[in-house]
């Protein structure tokens, strides 16, 4: 292909299937030079995607997962909200930040459950 051919449009369909899956591809080990496996770890709760290197025992976590655990640590903080009106019914707001990690859309269902005299479950349904 000629560089004089190539428009916008080309220029994405070809960067769209250059685009490869980090998960499949091959690590190696910064310290060892050693190929990393696959791995599923436990980090504060969550499980994530990792490699680990069978020599030293490093482990590198997947990017995509360690952003979704960071985001997940500041949800667990708790975020506060404040209670509105809306008609006769009450109405509590979700944070942006909730409806993304909780693929959460307007529309959709949620399930509360009473715990005690001051708190409630929400699950997502």
């Amino acid at each position: 292909m000629l560089v004089s051919s190539l428009t916008p449009k080309n220029i994405s369909e070809r960067v769209m299937k250059m685009k490869r899956d980090i998960w499949e591809a091959e690590h190696l080990c910064q310290n060892d030079n050693c190929k990393m496996g696959k791995a599923k770890v436990v980090v504060e709760g969550m499980s994530v995607r990792a490699w680990k290197c069978p020599k030293c025992n490093e482990t590198v976590l997947h990017p995509e997962d360690a952003q979704k655990m960071l985001v997940f640590n500041k949800l667990r903080h708790g975020i506060p909200v404040k209670v509105g009106k809306l008609g006769e019914a009450l109405m509590v707001r979700i944070p942006k930040e909730f409806a993304q990690f909780y693929s959460i859309e307007k529309g959709g269902g949620l399930i509360l459950k009473g715990e005690d005299e001051s708190r409630f479950e929400v699950k997502v349904a």
